[in-house]
């Protein structure tokens, strides 16, 4: 060897996406595997001596960490490899991390031994509207960089082998890629792999004589073999159910999304790699349930497209289990859970129409299985989630009836299969769940005793399995967000020391779930939106620097989760919330012109609230419009503050109309004394008045109108008797 030439740890690093790691699994083994030809080896060309094996090729196989640089390994993994090769795809050009080692290994002064391999996605794609998504090209990959890792005006063009397919393809790839790496002409390299194809071909054609005499004996031992075959595949089934069922569970109580995802992935793979001959109806099955696992993985990760994806197979599959066997009770449950993963993003996205339909339909076909005889406990769960799901589209709707009706039954199912399985505690937090929702439509009719009620029953239900079981994040996350939900009626109820104590619960539980795994974003929603709970409360308490701080913390995590999946309509919802917050925060410090800046970043939103079809998003933006109408009066604005409340007071009425909620109610009643309206809205402040409400805000807008205000007595009584007896459970 030249003693100019370095010697390296690796002959190559591969760079990608984890997202491609099929790919990465594919050219690891292609690499390493290469026959070099053996006269090739041991001479001497720009790339150094030719070895015998492209081998050992660098793969890191874990997940790069949540923090600003490399890790410490790969980093040295970068510094003791003679080159770098780059799986190039749409999701490569979108990795921070695969820049970075790019970046990384330019700065080490060797961005000639860069090499790609295309295997998704459009070069040069980031240049065409409206095709930008296509780019496969990382960005660090376009210009040479200096050893401080800066950006230069020289272009890099490295040596790109394309295996996409109508390209170079696999086999022609790996070759180029291969003659790149050891420093020699492709041409040659070809010739080499040409003449030892045909050598493998004239040894098979010696060699099948003698195979074809064998035959006859080996047919008795491909019998024999196919029995093993069969037996390991069941034995490989056995285990991926367990992978599924156990392991999944044990997983998804500690959050860990990364391995889910992985062990999703290899179900997957395996399913895919079987010939059709050997596809089961019971490996169908498995297949659409890894499937559903990778969907609700990407849903949790704001991958929804993702998601959308693996839900669309699975329900395929399940279609095709259900009409080649109508009466197997287990692939019935199948196809409506599939229906409900996609159900549940409609409903994310706000086509409330569609998830509607959705879970009517696995409401249906749960029904007719139950009918037909089916009672196992997972008919029940599925339905009962269903049920629940449907529920709360027609509370969104104001249908409060059907709502009822769909959260009895959920009571009902939990409460039975609690009877049936008592040591399952899921199904006691499914039962706390229930209480919720009734909860919820007891709110809505008015009734606050009967919510405040409703959420104590789901709380220690709730208290009691987190104690119960301690170890699992999935029981903390519950019992966080029963705290959220007794907090923020008791805010609404004027109990804003008690509320703030349970909403100090939730968020120092939420923020502790967030520490554990920072990609979850449910976490990270629940997280945000127990945040502005708390603001609201503290503002209200005087403590309003504590409050802007926690409106802004959870606004900017709002829109950290949104830059990952801007259609999701629950998320936008949230961030227009914790805005309106952090907007009342800076009326409070009397900084308007802050205030106006914060109401305009929104304003977009509240636009696209007003068209809304159902009742939450028409009463935020409601709510939106008395914010701005205060913005507005507060920088001068009279005309611009009328124009805002009276907006509100439209959309209010008709809210309002045969409605009970005390928020809606609340708007009308705010927004028309703000526009100096008192006499019209007298019936609604008697109205509010015998719910007990005493929301902060609204008794300070009646205080400025001189506006009289006695709570209904007795239903004061009921709330303070259950927070009485709510304070012994809590000190037992």
């Amino acid at each position: 060897m030249s003693a100019s030439q370095p010697v390296f740890r690796y002959r190559a690093f591969l760079c990608y996406s984890h997202r491609d790691s099929v790919w990465a699994d594919w050219l690891h083994h292609a690499l390493e595997s290469f026959p070099i030809p053996p006269r090739l080896v041991g001479i001497e060309t720009g790339a150094g001596v030719i070895p015998p094996k492209l081998a050992p090729v660098f793969r890191d196989r874990d997940e790069l960490p949540s923090a600003a640089n490399l890790s410490a390994k790969v980093s040295d993994a970068l510094a003791q490899s003679a080159n770098l090769v780059v799986i190039c795809s749409p999701h490569a050009a979108q990795s921070h991390w695969v820049d970075e080692e790019v970046r990384t290994f330019q700065a080490l002064g060797r961005s000639d031994r860069i090499f790609c391999l295309i295997v998704d996605g459009e070069p040069g794609a980031s240049r065409w509207a409206g095709r930008e998504h296509d780019e496969c090209i990382p960005s660090a990959l376009t210009h040479r960089f200096d050893a401080a890792g800066h950006e230069t005006d020289e272009r890099l063009d490295p040596i790109a082998a394309d295996a996409r397919p109508g390209m170079d393809g696999k086999a022609d790839a790996r070759t180029k890629l291969v003659a790149g790496l050891l420093g020699v002409d492709l041409d040659d390299l070809r010739q080499r792999e040409r003449r030892r194809r045909r050598w493998n071909l004239s040894t098979a054609i010696a060699a099948g004589f003698a195979l074809l005499c064998l035959t006859t004996a080996l047919a008795v031992n491909a019998v024999i073999a196919r029995h093993a075959a069969e037996r390991r595949q069941k034995q490989a089934e056995d285990l991926i159910g367990f992978m599924l069922g156990d392991l999944d569970d044990k997983l998804r109580e500690v959050n860990r999304l990364d391995i889910l995802e992985s062990v999703g992935m290899r179900v997957e793979q395996y399913f895919a790699s079987l010939p059709a001959a050997d596809v089961t109806d019971e490996s169908l099955a498995q297949r659409a349930k890894a499937l559903l696992k990778i969907g609700s993985v990407h849903r949790d990760q704001g991958r929804v497209p993702e998601a959308t994806s693996a839900f669309d197979l699975a329900l395929a599959a399940s279609e095709k289990l259900t009409h080649d066997m109508p009466d197997n009770a287990e692939y019935r449950s199948l196809h409506a859970e599939s229906l409900t993963w996609l159900g549940m993003v409609d409903w994310s996205q706000r086509r409330l129409d569609a998830a509607l339909a959705r879970f009517v339909a696995a409401r249906e076909i749960l029904m007719a299985a139950r009918a037909r005889g089916a009672e196992d406990s997972d008919v029940l769960d599925r339905l009962a989630i269903v049920r629940s799901n449907a529920g709360r589209i027609f509370e969104a709707r104001g249908q409060l009836d059907s709502a009822r009706v769909e959260f009895a039954a959920v009571m009902e199912l939990y409460g039975a299969l609690s009877r049936r399985e008592p040591e399952k505690l899921q199904w006691k937090a499914e039962l706390g769940y229930a209480h919720r929702n009734l909860g919820r439509i007891a709110l809505a009719e008015g009734a606050l005793a009967d919510s405040i009620r409703e959420v104590v029953a789901d709380r220690r239900i709730k208290t009691s399995i987190a104690v119960l079981d301690a170890a699992n994040n999935e029981r903390r996350e519950d019992l966080a967000a029963s705290n959220a939900a007794l907090g923020d009626l008791l805010h609404l109820a004027g109990e804003l020391d008690l509320a703030q104590a349970y909403l100090k619960q939730a968020v120092d539980e939420s923020e502790a779930l967030v520490a554990i795994d920072e990609a979850g974003t449910d976490w990270q929603l629940e997280a945000a939106r127990y945040g502005w709970m708390w603001a609201r409360v503290a503002r209200s308490r005087g403590d309003v620097v504590e409050a802007s701080r926690r409106a802004t913390q959870s606004a900017t995590r709002l829109d950290a989760l949104l830059a990952k999946d801007p259609k999701n309509v629950e998320w936008q919802r949230e961030q227009l919330k914790a805005s309106l917050e952090a907007t009342r925060c800076l009326l409070a410090q009397q900084h308007p012109d802050a205030a106006r800046r914060a109401v305009h970043s929104v304003t977009a939103l509240m636009t696209q609230l007003r068209a809304a079809d159902d009742r939450e998003g028409a009463l935020l933006a409601a709510q939106a419009d008395v914010v701005a109408g205060d913005v507005a009066a507060a920088s001068g604005d009279s005309e611009g503050a009328r124009a805002a409340w009276s907006s509100a007071m439209r959309a209010a009425r008709t809210l309002a109309n045969g409605s009970r909620d005390p928020a809606t109610l609340d708007v009308l009643v705010t927004a028309s004394l703000r526009n100096g309206e008192a006499q019209t809205v007298e019936p609604t402040v008697a109205a509010l008045a015998r719910t007990g409400y005493r929301q902060a805000d609204f008794l300070a807008s009646l205080g400025r109108a001189g506006v009289s205000y006695e709570p209904d007595a007795a239903i004061r009584e009921q709330i303070e008797s259950m927070l009485r007896t709510e304070a012994v459970a809590r000190s037992d």
